[in-house]
């Protein structure tokens, strides 16, 4: 088992900097993320005991192996999530990254007051480590310890930077967000990944690869054929251990990555999306979907978390979890 603090260390350094000021998008982020709490505290939670026999028995099989240690294990993994448009962006350059104001807002959510019923949120940051959050949560009855790291990929907003004075320190906070993701994948309960798809070529820690001379991601020369970030995940999760939930929350993930994952992981529910170009939809729906694990929501519940605008309900899916 990988030391997880030793990469929390590793990355605490760059942490520092970024959470200092506010990062790009960070307060987009943040409105977004809360509006969306404020829905999902309005949602009624499950209770399984009124759930006819088999609804019953398949939510609490679903609970039973995140709950069977007295841990909820949520991993939120950002990966590299540059903003790629060909064009310039404020001061920013070409590509600026939007996962370190994810990670504020995120941060700052988790961290905040519970609208109603709703239970991401109210966390405490755990002393000298930015990147993890506890508290307790009950469920189904019970009272159980939650604890929810979050990381993210980029050493800064600018592309250039990261291409170039901070290159060294970005090929570092590349592999260690890479290896993190690993480890949830080979020992959380939960894994969320939000990020890019790469066209089948993600899940993504690194900065883009672009056709030469160019600024345009090289999809097809690259991405598409080697696949790299796939073909790691797939490796990470035949190790043995399946997360009981995994989301990748990611453009068109469903085509993408469904079909190779369920037969890899096939005791894994699976959170994915349909020809998602929001990056609202897969952040909002990354949200209800921590959210609706640490209630305890079953199927109509948990659906529900998921969908709680109308871009949602046409994009959000999940597989493996309740059938």
């Amino acid at each position: 088992m990988m030391n997880l603090g030793r990469f929390f260390l590793s990355l605490a350094i760059f942490a520092m900097a970024s959470t200092s000021s506010a990062s790009l998008y960070e307060s987009e982020f943040t409105n977004l993320g809360q509006s969306y709490l404020r829905s999902l505290g309005g949602l009624n939670t499950d209770n399984a005991d009124r759930l006819s026999g088999s609804q019953r028995d398949r939510c609490l099989s679903r609970y039973s192996p995140i709950l069977n240690d007295g841990l909820i294990d949520i991993r939120i993994v950002i990966g590299y999530f540059d903003w790629t448009t060909g064009q310039q962006v404020s001061n920013y350059g070409y590509s600026p990254s939007i996962d370190p104001g994810a990670f504020q807002a995120l941060r700052r959510l988790i961290t905040g007051r519970c609208p109603g019923e709703a239970e991401f949120c109210g966390f405490d940051q755990v002393s000298g480590n930015p990147y993890r959050f506890t508290k307790r949560v009950n469920l189904q009855g019970r009272a159980y310890q939650a604890r929810v790291d979050i990381t993210y990929a980029s050493v800064s907003e600018y592309l250039n930077a990261n291409l170039g004075k901070y290159a060294s320190e970005q090929k570092q906070r590349s592999q260690t967000s890479q290896a993190i993701f690993v480890n949830a994948l080979q020992n959380a309960d939960v894994v969320l990944y939000f990020g890019h798809s790469r066209n089948g070529g993600g899940p993504d820690f690194n900065p883009p690869i672009f056709i030469p001379g160019t600024n345009k991601v090289n999809y097809n020369g690259y991405y598409k054929p080697n696949r790299p970030g796939f073909k790691r995940m797939l490796s990470a999760l035949r190790e043995g251990h399946q997360p009981s939930i995994i989301g990748l929350m990611s453009c068109d993930s469903r085509d993408h990555f469904l079909s190779t994952l369920h037969r890899t992981a096939p005791r894994s529910g699976i959170i994915t999306s349909l020809n998602v170009l929001d990056v609202k939809g897969v952040y909002t729906a990354m949200i209800g979907a921590a959210d609706a694990i640490l209630r305890g929501q079953c199927q109509r519940g948990f659906m529900s978390s998921l969908r709680m605008t109308e871009f949602n309900q046409k994009n959000i899916t999940m597989d493996g979890m309740f059938e």
